[in-house]
């Protein structure tokens, strides 16, 4: 008697995907509402070590060439000069435009500047002419603020303060202007990269966190939260291969839905050794209670690379950032987009 057996096998296709103008550091990625295009967002490093922000429009398809880049940067005033911008995570905002979240840093010519990065939330057209506010958790006392992803009318962000680098995560309520601390059950430290909306006041979470039963080890999670009662349920941790004894960091860097009602997560490991750091594709269903299932992991690796990070996902898709080593030992930085195929296999 024969028995069907069905297995997955995974295929995946590098390319990079850069801004014409130098190295670029993607960190974000959204689909255009009634579209097939999508919103990439990052980074542009330049002269003197000038970072800007950048913003993406077109296809995945061509490296980046057959779409459009703006750059676009927290604005600066006589007061308060912004020598930095970084976009982390893009969105459809109302009526054609965007919305855009990230950091920056100033230096000021009254006092002493701030100490780290600035948080800030962008609506408006691309070209950056539209409304940016500063967000600012824990009433302004912070080292440094990141705000990670935004969907939904919320987003979701990081910050630490002086002389404690533990992490803290928060919300911030685009309507309201409104930080909200976010910490996870029995959690030391908790990490808010990824934020999906699923309808109404329901999203669903993604990040990572420490745990005294843990100790050391960083776990990666997904947790659903309800923006009414302010509530968490379905909390799930995962750590690299579905192994704990394998990574002592495992952390997912954001979230999208996949066709099958689960999600997609890009996730960075480093080994228990702290010898390896690698980045994987991650895929987890729903069970039928709404509970989240187990993991499945492919990892990322792009060709003759030294190093690869997925900083973000879009269906199937991972970006992120490689490192390159030639054979003067001159190290260079380039982001790809990895497309990655499963195709389900029957063996009887």
């Amino acid at each position: 008697m024969s028995q069907s057996i069905k297995s997955e096998v995974s295929k995946v296709s590098y390319a990079d995907f850069n801004n014409p103008a130098g190295q670029t550091t993607i960190q974000g990625i959204r689909g255009v509402s009634e579209s097939e295009n999508v919103y990439i967002a990052g980074s542009l490093l330049g002269q003197n070590n000038l970072v800007q922000g950048l913003i993406y429009e077109g296809t995945l398809k061509g490296g980046g060439n057959e779409g459009k880049w703006h750059i676009v940067n927290f604005p600066s005033t006589p007061e308060a000069v912004v020598n930095n911008t970084s976009c982390y995570g893009p969105n459809n905002g109302h009526h054609g435009t965007i919305q855009i979240v990230g950091s920056y840093k100033i230096s000021t010519s009254t006092s002493k500047a701030p100490s780290g990065n600035l948080g800030f939330y962008y609506e408006g057209p691309l070209d950056g002419s539209g409304t940016w506010i500063q967000v600012s958790p824990n009433g302004g006392n912070t080292n440094n603020v990141f705000v990670h992803s935004v969907m939904g009318g919320l987003a979701v962000g990081n910050y630490d303060v002086e002389n404690d680098k533990n992490g803290y995560a928060f919300l911030y309520d685009v309507a309201n202007k409104e930080c909200t601390e976010f910490k996870l059950p029995d959690s030391l430290t908790t990490t808010l990269y990824g934020i999906w909306h699923n309808e109404g006041d329901s999203y669903t979470l993604a990040g990572g966190y420490t745990t005294p039963k843990f100790g050391k080890i960083s776990q990666a999670f997904l947790v659903d939260y309800n923006s009414k009662t302010k509530k968490t349920t379905n909390l799930k941790s995962f750590s690299y291969n579905n192994e704990t004894v394998l990574s002592i960091i495992t952390h997912f860097e954001g979230i999208t839905i996949s066709k099958n009602g689960g999600y997609n997560m890009p996730s960075d490991w480093v080994t228990v050794s702290g010898e390896k750091t690698g980045a994987s594709f991650v895929s987890v269903n729903r069970n039928s209670d709404g509970s989240f299932g187990e993991a499945n992991w492919i990892d990322i690796d792009f060709p003759n690379s030294t190093a690869t990070s997925a900083n973000t996902a879009y269906k199937n898709n991972i970006l992120g950032v490689y490192v390159a080593e030639d054979s003067a030992g001159t190290k260079t930085v380039s982001s790809f987009v990895a497309k990655v195929n499963i195709e389900k296999q029957i063996a009887l």
